[in-house]
């Protein structure tokens, strides 16, 4: 192994990626005009399939149905680090006014993921080149479905990280609303569980003129939504607040008959399982006191959507050091609180250690999900260069 010090090794790796950033940028809004959904990137595998090809790897493809997986091995033994990128779209209409706005009706790259592709595409370029500063092996998971379709279990069932075992995993997402290029960094959880609950109010359904003889569900339903914010306005005296918040309403089919049963649906946003399970504990003690006498009864079940995203301590300590030697302490900051939004990053967390970071989009950068969102491209050379001394640093420290 060529030995290489700490500045040298960054200055080389710094002329390698001013080469080739016009071409991941390139490859970034091309991504951008043709969105996938979950389980339907298709065409975006086989280009991050070609563009492995064409630096040297032989992908594999088809893990986790539509995922692509690559690897570099330094031909030295040592541990493996696995770094992912996420690169399925969203079923949302685009609005903006970019020269490469989506092509694909009602389909939109609104949360950033083909800027993940391009970076963790751009890392591989960069560590390939550098294969001879390290030991070990570097593992590149370009995974589908993270919008709702749990792609990164679904990689995991397919042996995603076996064969190699990875021994860390490291990941970043876009931040929209911080300054680009800005790496935030936060301990333990970052990233907040979803639990989704359906609770059916089963009354009797009768003539919408003799309420006398009926049990109005809905009506029962009203009290039950209220209890609910009840459940909620206590839960958010918690330190790190868990959100509950009622979406959906479901009764009746015509004006003049009252219902046999409602359905209330919505969603838990907490930042572990126990905090999820001290909700769902108290949303059932609010159940039964409304519905006690009232001649209605209730159902009430859960799907757990997405667990916790919550880094291990040691990695995410690991990550900071990194990005402030790279950066600068001030451009590098501990995340003040939690994301409420959940991530699929979270099931590979529960398998091996890891950090899950944040890089800044721009402080007016529109939200994710907004049909006017766009991935800024000032990003790609810091987070490139970021993953990959991030890589190639946690298999030199071994």
């Amino acid at each position: 192994m060529q030995s290489f010090k700490l500045g040298e090794l960054r200055n080389i790796m710094k002329q390698i990626i001013q080469k080739i950033l016009p071409r991941y940028q390139t490859i970034r809004q091309q991504l951008h005009r043709y969105p996938e959904l979950r389980y339907q990137e298709v065409n975006t595998a086989k280009l991050i399939q070609q563009a492995l090809m064409d630096m040297g790897f032989n992908p594999q493809i088809q893990i986790g149905k539509t995922g692509v997986v690559a690897v570099l091995d330094s031909g030295k033994p040592g541990k493996t680090v696995a770094l992912r990128a996420d690169m399925d779209a969203l079923p949302i209409e685009e609005e903006t006014d970019l020269d490469y706005i989506s092509q694909n009706k009602g389909l939109m790259h609104a949360c950033g993921h083909d800027g993940h592709v391009a970076t963790l595409l751009g890392v591989a370029e960069v560590l390939q080149q550098l294969r001879h500063t390290f030991t070990g092996k570097v593992k590149f998971i370009f995974q589908p479905a993270e919008e709702g379709g749990a792609g990164a279990l679904a990689m995991i069932k397919d042996g995603v990280l076996e064969n190699p075992v990875v021994d860390a995993i490291f990941g970043y997402h876009n931040h929209p609303g911080t300054a680009v290029g800005k790496v935030l960094v936060k301990h333990g959880t970052t990233m907040y569980g979803n639990a989704e609950f359906s609770i059916q109010v089963h009354g009797k359904g009768g003539h919408a003129a003799m309420p006398e003889w009926a049990i109005n569900p809905i009506t029962l339903s009203a009290l039950v939504i209220t209890a609910l914010q009840t459940v909620s306005d206590a839960l958010a005296k918690d330190p790190e607040t868990t959100v509950l918040s009622v979406t959906t309403l479901h009764s009746g089919k015509a004006k003049n008959v009252i219902p046999e049963y409602a359905i209330i649906g919505g969603t838990i946003r907490a930042p572990s399982e126990k905090a999820t399970m001290h909700a769902q504990k108290l949303i059932e003690a609010e159940l039964n006191k409304v519905t006690q006498g009232s001649g209605c009864t209730f159902t009430i079940t859960y799907e757990d959507i997405y667990p916790a995203t919550i880094n291990t301590p040691v990695e995410t300590d690991f990550v900071l050091k990194q990005a402030k030697l790279l950066l600068g302490e001030n451009n590098v900051a501990i995340k003040a609180k939690s994301g409420r939004a959940s991530e699929d990053f979270s099931y590979f967390l529960q398998k091996v250690p890891g950090c899950y970071f944040f890089i800044g989009n721009g402080e007016d950068s529109a939200s994710c999900h907004s049909p006017h969102y766009n991935f800024n491209d000032g990003i790609l050379p810091v987070a490139i260069e970021l993953l990959a001394t991030i890589a190639i640093t946690y298999l030199q420290n071994e």
